[in-house]
């Protein structure tokens, strides 16, 4: 299956209308609309981030798909090592949720709310 056609099998997926992943993303409803029926070239690596945020997949699929990223068995192998300390990413990274920047206070929130989630499971495990 080409790009364009791809793209719109995820929008559809997740559940979102284009105006919904226009909203997700801050890219335009008619620029989706024209990218999905295959009017417009592959889009910029910019605008293929903004559609993988607003899509919550993954940046890299996006550009293999568009074709900037050869897939090879090194690039998967890459992506499937060690596990990401998700409290050191929270706090040294720049973070976008449905198009808003987080900012120091909202990763803090997020940290404590994780934290308070996984309390109960982490003194479980101490017992043992």
């Amino acid at each position: 299956m080409d790009f364009y056609g791809k793209l719109k099998d995820y929008r559809k997926l997740k559940g979102y209308t284009i105006r919904e992943l226009s909203d997700r993303s801050g890219v335009s409803a008619a620029y989706i609309s024209q990218l999905e029926n295959g009017n417009r070239g592959v889009p910029s690596p910019d605008v293929l981030q903004k559609l993988s945020e607003g899509l919550n997949i993954p940046y890299p699929e996006l550009m293999q798909l568009a074709g900037y990223l050869d897939r090879s068995r090194e690039t998967l192998a890459v992506h499937k090592k060690a596990p990401v300390n998700l409290r050191r990413f929270l706090r040294e990274n720049d973070l976008v949720f449905d198009g808003m920047e987080l900012t120091e206070q909202d990763k803090e929130w997020i940290e404590r709310m994780l934290s308070t989630l996984f309390w109960k499971e982490k003194q479980l495990r101490a017992q043992k």
